[in-house]
């Protein structure tokens, strides 16, 4: 894969019904979902597929973090800006601008943490990736260290304290 320095447009979906809460719009865990859907695809275009899953290992997200920013409504035409903001031989840290319509200003973020894993003697354990997706997954991160990060990055959820 070629270091992009562009953020990655890879996924995007309409909003069905069933992912509408009673307030009529987005519900909170549906944000999940379309942001665990664009994670997939960034693994997708770094060469994550059945064929490596089956020989090399899969990924765990093991952390995440969305902010809620403004409603989405049913029939929204959703999509996101990803980047890879650091990859090395155990993990990805990945980054999702959702974004609706037309709107110029995201409607969520999420930032999550990814671990590789593969099948060990007494259960699942982290490894490092193997090619296509370790270089891949460097390449993206190198690329997209070129791009600023968003200010919320690593920051977390902050005490009432």
């Amino acid at each position: 894969m070629e270091a992009a320095t562009e953020p990655l447009q890879v996924w995007r979906a309409v909003v069905p019904p069933e992912w509408i809460d009673y307030n009529g719009h987005l519900t909170e865990g549906f944000y999940g979902v379309a942001f665990g859907h664009a994670t997939d695809a960034i693994l997708s275009t770094l060469g994550f597929g059945s064929d490596y899953l089956t020989t090399n290992g899969t990924f765990y997200t093991v952390e995440t973090r969305i902010r809620y920013l403004r409603e989405v409504r049913e029939g929204a035409e959703i999509y996101t800006d990803s980047l890879v903001l650091g990859a090395d031989a155990k993990r990805l840290h990945v980054h999702h601008d959702l974004f609706a319509d037309d709107e110029s200003d995201p409607v969520a973020t999420q930032e999550c943490m990814l671990l590789h894993v593969v099948q060990g003697p007494s259960g699942p354990m982290v490894a490092p990736m193997v090619e296509p997706v370790a270089s891949a997954a460097l390449a993206a991160a190198a690329g997209h260290a070129e791009v600023p990060s968003p200010d919320h990055v690593g920051k977390g959820v902050r005490t009432l304290r």
